[in-house]
């Protein structure tokens, strides 16, 4: 099968991604005790800029060090200026055409407690929680980190409301605060909003793109995806309106992912345990793809491989990563394909496959030895095909 779709520019705002291929953010646990790109960061880097995908996102960069779920995370303060700048000065030597795009993350109930409370109460015991006045030091955190990663030169950044981290943990029908920020939909939704009025208030440049990572289902009681706080049926009525009210504020992208880093991570990212996960995931972007017009990016591709992936279809090639790539583009049930773990395997994946070198590419196993690494707050990479982070991998018992 040849790739068609996969190698076709798309305007994403006033800017043009050269290809439909998107390198997710990936963490990497490699920056130094200030959060800074150390040589470990610039050598991943420089390998996928010269992958040449049409999208590079950068990590998951902590907005506030007060946040941070694992110590080397990449931080996008002040003093990360000058070495995040240089950063993307190496990408766009190596690859002046893709989109940079800075992911901004703060890890809300999964920092420690000790210098984060969470944002509602969820489980037993009780526990005390962010004041209205924490709620919006973070928001002006993350508006600050915005404009940080314009001045660095990025194309644009992510704000995430995925994965239970901090954005997306407003949106679940569990928080139930008695403030402007908890309880009914619209208060559900406006720290999204007003963080969104701020990034493009100060933000000189009218072309900066600004996206958003989302989890339209995560599996959790109460989680966005569900009807009510104890919930756990899965239903896409907020994430739908969501996906509407993002483009209704102007933002540019919506980048689709499922799932929560709190738990049940089959879902997030499928293996050969439940490799119709994928399918799950072809859905989900499906859905939101047809309540917006703005471009919209699909997960769970990792796992397709070339066909060998215990996916329950006869036909091998309509198992493959390139068969349902080239079909979801082509049907418009996605307008970008982004992969994660394939591309800590292969950082040389995209451009392989637009070559026609797809025989070459070093194929993901979804062993998730690579997340594996990451709970065990190792630098992050690939334990199967480098031996560098083999050595890094626990003990087995």
């Amino acid at each position: 099968m040849k790739v068609e779709h996969l190698g076709k520019p798309i305007r994403i705002g006033p800017k043009t991604a050269p290809n439909r291929i998107v390198y997710q953010p990936t963490e990497s646990n490699n920056c130094d005790a200030e959060g800074s790109p150390t040589e470990h960061t610039l050598h991943k880097y420089r390998s996928i800029a010269k992958g040449k995908p049409g999208i590079i996102h950068i990590e998951s960069i902590d907005v506030t060090r007060r946040t941070q779920a694992r110590s080397n995370r990449m931080l996008l303060l002040e003093g990360n200026v000058a070495p995040l700048t240089r950063l993307v000065e190496e990408i766009r030597k190596i690859n002046g055409d893709a989109l940079v795009i800075f992911q901004l993350s703060h890890a809300g109930r999964l920092s420690d407690p000790v210098f984060q409370p969470p944002l509602y109460v969820y489980g037993l015991p009780p526990v005390k929680v962010m004041s209205t006045a924490e709620i919006e030091a973070a928001r002006d955190e993350f508006v600050a980190a915005a404009v940080r990663a314009w001045k660095v030169g990025a194309d644009g950044v992510d704000f995430k409301q995925a994965h239970s981290f901090f954005g997306d943990d407003f949106l679940h029908p569990a928080n139930q605060r008695p403030d402007r920020y908890g309880g009914s939909w619209e208060n559900r939704t406006r720290f999204f909003r007003e963080s969104i009025e701020r990034i493009r208030a100060q933000v000189p440049e009218r072309g900066f793109l600004v996206g958003s990572r989302i989890t339209p289902y995560e599996g959790i009681p109460g989680g966005f995806g569900t009807a009510g706080p104890e919930e756990m049926l899965e239903d896409l009525a907020e994430p739908l309106a969501f996906a509407r009210l993002m483009e209704k504020e102007g933002v540019d992208f919506i980048n689709v992912s499922a799932g929560s880093a709190v738990g049940n991570l089959e879902l997030l990212m499928p293996t050969s345990a439940y490799p119709e996960g994928v399918f799950r995931h072809f859905t989900w972007t499906r859905a939101i793809k047809q309540a917006v017009s703005i471009p919209v990016i699909g997960s769970g591709y990792s796992r397709l491989r070339d066909g060998d992936d215990s996916l329950h279809v006869p036909d091998p090639e309509k198992r493959s990563f390139l068969y349902w790539a080239e079909k979801n583009l082509r049907e418009g049930n996605t307008d970008l394909v982004g992969v994660g773990r394939q591309a800590i395997a292969d950082p040389d994946f995209a451009r392989k496959l637009l070559e026609g070198r797809a025989a070459e590419i070093k194929w993901c196993t979804t062993c998730n030895e690579c997340i594996t690494l990451l709970g065990t707050n190792q630098r992050i990479g690939c334990p199967v095909y480098e031996p560098e982070y083999r050595k890094l991998l626990p003990a087995k018992k």
